[in-house]
């Protein structure tokens, strides 16, 4: 059975609205494909083996850097993965956020409002998934799912307010099977 996509999110609680859009975006482009999709574990060691076998790491930054989203950092750049980088540039960094910050040669993509998140998230998330194609486990439709959906954002600029915060339970991890 092919495993399909898989991809580790690293994120400390004050990011569960960011998450739950990354779960949203990932289901409304895997109609046909299996999408996993794994979390920093809250309170507890990194899941380094979740990590090793995905295809795209994402950490989103907020206010502070909480363990173990460092060592899951350090394990992703070692490992080489697809990396997506996420900050939002309205939260008060705190000293060990501000250093690591200074530390990484990494291009963050700033965001201020959720609106603003969205439309960076789904244009990064869906290039770079469209650019690692075939090693994410898309199959075509799901490719060309992706590819529309792109041809759309064209037109949208950053100002629009897109659609209205609404969790439904995709921010904490989980799995996105195929629709039958």
């Amino acid at each position: 059975m092919d495993r399909g996509l898989s991809v580790y999110i690293s994120a400390s609680a004050e990011m569960d609205a960011e998450c739950e859009f990354i779960g949203q975006t990932l289901a409304s482009v895997s109609t046909t494909s299996r999408a996993t999709i794994r979390r920093t574990p809250e309170g507890s060691n990194p899941d380094l083996e979740g990590l090793a076998s995905s295809q795209i790491y994402i950490i989103l930054l907020g206010t502070d850097l909480l363990a173990p989203i460092g060592v899951e950092w350090e394990a992703a750049r070692q490992a080489g993965l697809a990396t997506l980088g996420f900050r939002n540039a309205e939260a008060a960094p705190s000293p060990a956020m501000t250093d690591f910050l200074r530390r990484q040669r990494f291009e963050w993509h700033e965001y201020r409002t959720p609106a603003e998140f969205r439309l960076k998230l789904e244009r990064t998330l869906l290039q770079r998934l469209l650019d690692e194609t075939p090693g994410t486990g898309l199959d075509l439709t799901a490719v060309e799912q992706i590819a529309v959906r792109l041809k759309e954002l064209e037109g949208e600029e950053a100002e629009d307010e897109g659609p209205a915060e609404e969790r439904r339970g995709a921010g904490s991890g989980g799995i996105i099977l195929p629709r039958p």
